[in-house]
């Protein structure tokens, strides 16, 4: 599956629940995969705030929704 999307990491996470619910994953796979998505985040956030501190909005494709794409 290609990542291009926030929401492609939330399917992913409960993908990832469900594996380790059914006994086909581990506790390590799943953390590796939970920081890997906080790192992303975390970038995402820093994107954000910079925009914040030099009075622009940032566009970052990785987070807009359908929603947010009808409006531009």
């Amino acid at each position: 599956m290609d990542i291009k999307t926030i929401n492609d990491i939330r399917v992913i996470l409960a993908e990832e629940i469900q594996k380790i619910r059914e006994g086909q994953t581990t506790a390590a796979n799943v953390n590796a995969i939970t920081n890997a998505t906080g790192k992303i985040l975390s970038t995402i956030k820093l994107e954000i705030e910079y925009g914040k501190l030099i009075g622009t909005v940032p566009v970052i494709p990785f987070i807009a929704s359908e929603k947010t794409k009808a409006i531009k």
